[in-house]
């Protein structure tokens, strides 16, 4: 077959392989198909919310405006609903307004409507922004499964970067990266991340996900670990993302065991650095990575000890930051082999000699 044969016959199967349906759709209609479910903002493989109230004002105002907003792209699923591959945070936004949870701010055209919900526009533009229509492309259920997340990928990376976790929970996704969504939900994990809610700077960047990724990616290698972590977490998730039952209920064993170790012995200063007489409350991921990996390597019997005794622990994180190349080890180039080899290495020993004391 000619060079250009190949070409050729590669551009017609692309061509094939995309069933698309375009639709112009009313604002209010996108509401209440968000509100409704029939239309899912948020499918396991998009990325989290990241518009805070203004941005989502000033998508209003384009609208207002008349102004050209891009359209949305979604994915009919085999149940008669719809995943959104591209437009999340314009929809999360429409339908917050249209429901009058979200409370205009920010205007520079309309300033005169800041401070005003849905319900109190003049009718005229209240109706207005009801028959408003937005252009849907549809990514019809015929068309190959696999191919939403490539459109997903490609539009998304073409806008606001993605950051290496939002690429992983789209490209790994599968039963390991359902299970880390699951441990990201542990309650002690988010409190120290300082997530609060679903608007918090840390969920919506996935780094509860990517924490608990970090722990997994390290426990089983961390003596010999060499070369990027950010790679190694990519490769990690490549080589386990069908990882069978007993797998998956091992790393599920292993990360509560550890959290759960944190969270009894070191409490509210858990992956948080000694400052003065107290602690200065922002976790510190490679405090986090030295420390859980430590709480995973202590026998059961210390563990006990040290639950019995925190204050023993406590001490002695504060006694190995006196240490200025512990303190850099988590603080400053922090995801080197040697770093990593150092921290935890230096943070099991500490904790097995206050247990052994």
């Amino acid at each position: 077959m000619s060079h250009d044969r190949v070409i050729v016959d590669r551009f017609q199967r692309a061509q094939e392989a995309l069933i698309l349906q375009h639709n112009d759709l009313g604002l209010s209609t996108l509401a209440q198909m968000v509100g409704s479910g029939t239309i899912d903002v948020a499918p396991d493989f998009q990325r989290r919310d990241r518009w805070a109230a203004k941005k989502q004002s000033l998508l209003i105002e384009s609208l207002l405006l008349n102004l050209p907003v891009p359209p949305v792209y979604l994915s009919e699923d085999l149940n008669g609903t719809f995943s959104v591959i591209d437009g999340r945070q314009r929809l999360t936004a429409i339908s917050r307004f249209m429901n009058n949870e979200l409370v205009l701010q920010g205007l520079a055209e309309f300033p005169e409507l800041n401070g005003t919900r849905y319900e109190a526009m003049p009718q005229m533009l209240k109706t207005s922004l009801a028959m408003r229509p937005l252009r849907s492309v549809t990514l019809m259920k015929q068309t190959d499964p696999e191919l939403k997340y490539t459109v997903f990928h490609r539009l998304n990376s073409a806008g606001e970067v993605l950051n290496p976790q939002e690429i992983r929970n789209v490209i790994f996704r599968g039963p390991l990266n359902d299970l880390i969504h699951e441990l990201a939900e542990s309650e002690f994990l988010r409190h120290q991340l300082k997530i609060r809610n679903e608007q918090a700077s840390a969920f919506r960047k996935m780094q509860d996900l990517e924490y608990v990724l970090r722990f997994l990616t390290l426990t089983g290698s961390w003596e010999r670990f060499s070369g990027d972590l950010s790679r190694s977490m990519d490769v990690f998730m490549e080589e386990n993302q069908y990882a069978d039952a007993d797998q998956l209920h091992s790393y599920s064993l292993a990360f509560r065991r550890a959290i759960d170790a944190a969270a009894g012995i070191l409490g509210e200063f858990a992956f948080n650095r000694p400052e003065g007489n107290g602690w200065r409350s922002q976790a510190l991921a490679g405090l986090y990575d030295a420390q859980m990996i430590a709480f995973h390597e202590l026998a059961r019997v210390e563990l006990q000890t040290l639950a019995s005794k925190p204050d023993r622990a406590i001490m002695a994180v504060r006694d190995l930051f006196e240490n200025r190349e512990f303190e850099n080890a988590v603080r400053v180039g922090t995801n080197t082999p040697s770093r990593i080899r150092y921290r935890t290495g230096a943070m099991i020993e500490a904790f097995s000699r206050a247990a052994n004391a």
